[in-house]
């Protein structure tokens, strides 16, 4: 019985032990920002030619290809489709597989396109940004890519900071693909958000 006892009280002192509250600690860690609940996942470019895609995004900009795969595409309406819509969808990567993709999607039949003589600066057109550590080596392998157009070298700018921050420093140089796609090649030099790890 006093055996029964003196376990009772042990596995009700060890039972209020593992209860009690730990003393607060002052945290060092910055508070987590909200996420926002929509990510933007991949921006698909309409290509003219995929291996002459490839050899820009692929090879001189070193993304990494994550999917290639053939596709039909029977309810897509397009000009001058088939009704079957044959296609090439190449998805490739950065830094990151879930977010900041490319796509690359091209068609087997349809109208040919050729590219603009200049690319423009207008509505309906997009800009892609691409930030690189070792801009001036990338820059060069892309400008040799055959149809790339360079638009201006890597080039010193300084950009307002946000809410009376410092101003943002950033080497910028301007190209567009062999499709036409107006492409910002950057390296960030000083303020601005973060790189990611």
């Amino acid at each position: 019985m006093r055996a029964a006892f003196r376990l009772a009280v042990l596995a009700l002192a060890l039972a209020t032990i593992g209860c009690a509250t730990p003393p607060q600690v002052a945290s060092t860690t910055p508070p987590i920002e909200a996420r926002n609940p929509l990510d933007l996942r991949r921006t698909t470019l309409i290509v003219r030619d995929m291996e002459a895609s490839l050899a820009f995004y692929r090879d001189a900009l070193g993304m990494t290809v994550q999917y290639d795969q053939q596709l039909t595409s029977p309810r897509l309406e397009r000009a001058g489709g088939d009704g079957v819509n044959r296609s090439r969808l190449v998805l490739l990567k950065a830094n990151d597989s879930f977010i900041g993709m490319l796509g690359l999607w091209q068609f087997e039949t349809g109208p040919a396109q050729q590219p603009p003589a200049q690319p423009a600066f207008a509505p309906g057109e997009i800009v892609l940004l691409f930030n690189a550590t070792d801009l001036e080596t990338r820059y060069q392998a892309t400008i040799a890519v055959p149809g790339v157009h360079e638009m201006s070298p890597p080039t010193p700018r300084s950009y307002p900071g946000q809410d009376g921050a410092p101003p943002i420093q950033v080497i910028v140089s301007m190209l567009s693909d062999p499709d036409g796609h107006i492409v910002e090649l950057n390296r960030l030099v000083s303020g601005g958000p973060d790189r990611r790890p």
